[in-house]
């Protein structure tokens, strides 16, 4: 099962934090044990990792992510874009 890397500046890292249970749940339909980072340099950079067991599925769900979900992320300061990383 391929492993994605996704990274991205947010304006407040700890409500960034506070989003991981709604992301886990947006994400379950195609990702699962999604982990967060923050950057060891006290920046506003994150990351999460995330297993994919269907890359075309989880690529389908990004492209069309529900209105609810673009405003949740911009709630808790997703500032785009966004990097997704594949293990190959």
């Amino acid at each position: 099962m391929p492993k994605i890397v996704v990274t991205a500046a947010v304006k407040d890292v700890q409500a960034w934090l506070e989003f991981k249970p709604q992301l886990i749940a947006q994400m379950s339909a195609v990702a699962s044990d999604g982990t967060s980072y923050v950057a060891a340099d006290g920046s506003n950079r994150v990351a999460s990792t995330w297993d994919v067991p269907d890359l075309d599925a989880f690529q389908a769900a990004q492209t069309a992510a529900s209105p609810e979900m673009a405003a949740a992320m911009e709630r808790y300061g997703m500032i785009p874009p966004a990097t997704v990383y594949i293990e190959k």
